[in-house]
């Protein structure tokens, strides 16, 4: 089984939320405040507004399934997150099983343009050592990606992985998906 696992990039948002928790209550009290007039300004339209944070959500994680090596010159396997189809080249085999295009959601602020960004590429370790790549990842968003009326996008990834020589093993890795808004 060769799998890829994912990383969400919210670590300012997570040091946010765990500092608001351990916050005396004096000061969650001047936050509220804060957000009070923050929420007013925002409602009325004038500058200074806070926008919502865009968070992302794996919902899915991206999954080669069982694959064989044929011969030492390695090969590929793709996986396309537009057909959702699995494409196979040089030395590699399916062996069976499922395979899983990843999928993720951001949730923001209604109607925003948003931007969603892959590595150009991965490299994929097994327990025994052996290494494997993860290139050419991509989404299934348009050029220009929007959040819907509930401030939701739903998309899936996939991309290319590629074994040379005789790696062996149940690869993972971590795919660092960053989003920001247009």
């Amino acid at each position: 089984m060769i799998c890829v696992k994912y990383r969400s990039v919210l670590p300012v948002l997570m040091l946010f939320l765990a500092v608001l928790v351990f916050l005396p209550d004096s000061a969650a009290a001047q936050c509220r405040l804060c957000a009070a007039q923050t929420d007013s300004a925002s409602s009325s339209g004038s500058p200074g507004a806070t926008e919502i944070p865009l968070r992302i959500e794996i919902t899915a994680n991206l999954d080669f399934s069982r694959l064989a090596l044929l011969n030492r010159t390695g090969g590929e396997v793709e996986l396309d997150p537009d057909s959702r189809q699995r494409r196979f080249s040089g030395g590699l085999t399916d062996l069976g099983g499922l395979s899983l295009h990843g999928e993720g959601r951001l949730t923001g602020e209604p109607g925003r343009l948003v931007r969603v960004q892959l590595p150009e590429r991965i490299t994929l370790s097994a327990p025994n050592g052996s290494t494997a790549d993860l290139v050419k990842l991509d989404t299934d968003l348009p050029a220009q990606a929007r959040l819907d009326r509930d401030g939701r996008l739903t998309f899936s990834f996939g991309g290319k992985l590629r074994v040379t020589g005789s790696a062996s093993g149940q690869f993972r890795g971590r795919i660092a998906i960053t989003a920001t808004y247009e």
